[in-house]
């Protein structure tokens, strides 16, 4: 299984490494849902793209899984960092920001750990949805 789940500092953190394919993408959809249901309140997200030396995951692939996760429903919004460094990697990583649905998952594309936690710590300026400031 080349990925690990795992929910430190309540973040759900999943890193990817070695061959990626299509069946490990589903099986760590299922994972992520059985881990977020296990939480009381809905979870940022890190993936963690960077030890991936190969995708055998197609866009096919990609938009059943972005699919998957629109269905989802969650507490509040939630930050999705992706963590990438080579291009392959970015490329999925578009691909998946790119079909994503669900207006409850904000993805951002960075280059690092730090980055992302970065990311999570800020604190979100827009106003609540049905606010007279939206």
């Amino acid at each position: 299984m080349p990925f690990e789940l795992t929910t430190p500092d309540a973040i759900l953190f999943a890193r990817v490494y070695g061959v990626f394919t299509a069946p490990e993408l589903n099986h760590m959809a299922w994972e992520a849902e059985i881990a977020e249901a296990s939480q009381p309140v809905s979870l940022d997200r890190i993936t963690d793209l960077t030890a991936v030396e190969r995708f055998e995951v197609g866009l096919r692939e990609v938009y059943y899984f972005a699919v998957r996760r629109s269905r989802q429903r969650f507490s509040r919004v939630v930050k999705s960092a992706i963590v990438v460094q080579e291009p392959e990697q970015h490329g999925i990583a578009r691909v998946y920001e790119a079909v994503n649905e669900n207006p409850q998952i904000q993805i951002r594309i960075v280059r690092s750990l730090s980055e992302a936690t970065e990311w999570f710590t800020e604190r979100d300026v827009r106003p609540p949805e049905g606010s007279p400031n939206e």
